[in-house]
């Protein structure tokens, strides 16, 4: 039986031509229901089943009552009419007693994320690849509209991401963590750290940068505003040092490298794969010239124009393209020795990559924090040329080469670096004139690949939300009283005069006190029943009170100029915190 009381969306119920409906206001759907289902949910928020057949059977048959319950219980399962998690140990029981992780990332179609071959952007390969091998180790629970199994281990909730702080007591009774993806136009997460009953979030991180500052800004209010047991994940180290020039607690990004499917991304007879590739495409030059390859989108961003530079530099090679489409380049003359290899599915990709004498990463969007396709080039066994920047160099090693670009300290228009057309080419014909240097570059870009593995990732991510818990575990309210004393400049200078000892002045020149009990009254310092501190370190114990350490940080860059002090004073006052609660 249905069970109420039950809290429902904000609904509207109205009659047209005899036949009731409710319109979800929520949910911007209207339904048609009964008549015995309108008074229901006229007394669904306050009664029980049992109270609600009471008061119905008067005037309705009970297998009436029953059958609205059962039409009831099928509009919650499409989300529908009621507020959704508020069975949340029902709607997630499963046989197993394995860890949990709630999932949570609006706007996805969750189903698309075990549909690898609908999904083209490298982020949700990624992210496909990383929820397939977490589910060996935990069940994984998406944020969405209805209950149901998607997979072994793997299962959509009817929660809302409004619904998270709502019932952040019994997500956090269920739910070893919370997984989401930085988005820098999504605000809706910032309100949930507000709530320190929810259990850890992880904040994966893709796009550092980018988007006319856009990113950055936002990154720096997720930090700000974070509890002290959340972070961000990013696939490379890059992330890390390219926010060190902005934060001070560089512990709060962790690298998370990318992993790569090696049984899938494997060396093949390289004249077999470019004789297929040939016969696909229609162009007999991929197997009797040297060939250099790209795989992306054909956009400016990911280094479309540049590549067609280096085409026009080396007319002697064979430039291939493999992607979606030309886009806005379909309508250019392109050069005679470049060549569009089509969009092909990803179980075909390996042959496409083997087909490639080098790899040309030319990316130079804000986005690109690992490089996914250079990282499977390299499982192919093809050795990658690669700009120097951002995070790709590190995912390359001694693996590939690595040519100059032109890196920008802000972005315009996405853009953030310029790869160097001179130095791409000149690498380019490097590798293809040296056999020797190809070939034990082919063998350490395997041998490299093969150390990023998607089981690395997933262990990595469970290991990050056992050291948030262990740092939720030492979170210390701050519960240290402070006062601010009004000296006025007279009063400072005739401090002398007055008697007062060396301690009572200090107290009033510095114009900031700490007392030595908390607000239960119990002596937490000893000795002194007042302690003088400098004013700003008195600021930063108020501002402790209601606010993160990283706001206070935030407050500190903004009013002292010396941030060697400004960090010092952070340190002191947070330590005191911490060794008196």
């Amino acid at each position: 039986m249905f069970n109420f009381p039950r809290t429902l969306h904000p609904i509207y119920l109205f009659e047209e031509d005899a036949v009731f409906y409710a319109a979800d206001l929520e949910k911007a759907s209207v339904v048609e229901i009964s008549a015995v289902m309108v008074d229901i949910l006229k007394l669904a928020e306050k009664q029980t089943s049992k109270e609600i057949v009471r008061v119905l059977k008067a005037s309705y048959a009970e297998d009436e009552i029953y059958e609205a319950f059962e039409r009831f219980a099928e509009f919650e399962q499409e989300g529908l009419l009621f507020n959704r998690g508020e069975d949340l140990k029902q709607i997630v029981s499963v046989e197993t007693d394995r860890r949990k992780l709630l999932v949570a990332i609006p706007g996805i179609n969750v189903d698309s994320y075990f549909d690898i071959e609908t999904l083209y952007a490298g982020t949700n390969m990624a992210l496909s690849y990383m929820f397939e091998h977490l589910t060996k180790y935990v069940d994984l629970h998406f944020v969405g509209k209805r209950n149901r199994r998607l997979a072994d281990n793997v299962y959509e909730v009817d929660i809302s991401v409004a619904d998270l702080g709502r019932l952040s007591r019994k997500i956090n009774e269920t739910y070893f963590g919370i997984l989401t993806l930085h988005l820098d136009e999504e605000t809706w997460l910032l309100p949930l750290y507000e709530h320190t009953e929810l259990p850890p979030i992880l904040v994966q991180c893709h796009a550092p940068r980018g988007h006319g500052g856009a990113a950055i800004n936002s990154i720096l209010r997720h930090y700000a505003a974070m509890r002290d047991f959340d972070a961000f994940t990013a696939p490379s180290d890059y992330v890390r040092d390219f926010y060190s020039d902005y934060v001070w607690d560089t512990s709060f990004f962790n690298t998370l490298p990318n992993g790569v499917d090696s049984v899938l991304f494997r060396p093949m007879d390289k004249q077999k794969a470019k004789q297929e590739l040939a016969e696909h495409v229609g162009d007999g030059r991929i197997v009797t010239t040297p060939t250099v390859g790209y795989l992306s989108r054909v956009d400016s961003e990911k280094g479309a124009s540049v590549y067609l530079k280096l085409a026009e530099l080396n007319p002697h090679l064979l430039f291939l393209i493999a992607g979606p489409s030309l886009g806005r380049y379909t309508l250019r003359e392109l050069p005679d020795n470049l060549v569009y290899a089509g969009f092909h599915p990803r179980e075909r990709l390996p042959l496409v990559y083997n087909a490639f004498d080098v790899y040309c990463f030319l990316s130079m969007s804000g986005e690109e924090t690992f490089g996914l396709t250079v990282l499977e080039a390299m499982a192919c066994g093809v050795p990658p040329i690669v700009p120097n920047f951002d995070g790709v160099p590190s995912v390359v090693g001694d693996a590939g080469l690595i040519a100059e670009a032109n890196n920008f300290e802000q972005d315009i228009a996405t853009i953030v670096s310029y790869p160097s057309p001179i130095d791409f080419s000149e690498k380019i014909n490097l590798l293809l004139n040296d056999d020797g240097m190809r070939q034990e570059l082919s063998r350490r870009a395997r041998e490299r690949a093969l150390s990023f593995t998607w089981d690395k990732t997933a262990r990595r991510i469970l290991r990050c939300f056992e050291r948030l818990h262990e740092k939720r575990q030492l979170v210390s309210p701050n519960r240290l009283l402070n006062m601010f004393v009004p000296t006025s400049p007279e009063t400072s200078r005739n401090l002398k005069g007055e008697g007062l000892t060396h301690r009572d002045r200090d107290r009033f020149k510095y114009q900031s006190i700490v007392l030595g009990m908390n607000q239960h009254y119990e002596r937490c310092l000893i000795r002194e029943a007042a302690y003088s501190v400098h004013v700003e370190e008195g600021l930063v114990l108020s501002l402790l009170k209601n606010h993160t350490v990283r706001e206070a940080e935030a407050l500190l860059t903004a009013v002292v100029a010396d941030e060697t002090h400004a960090k010092a004073t952070l340190k002191r006052v947070h330590g005191l915190i911490q060794a008196t609660a």
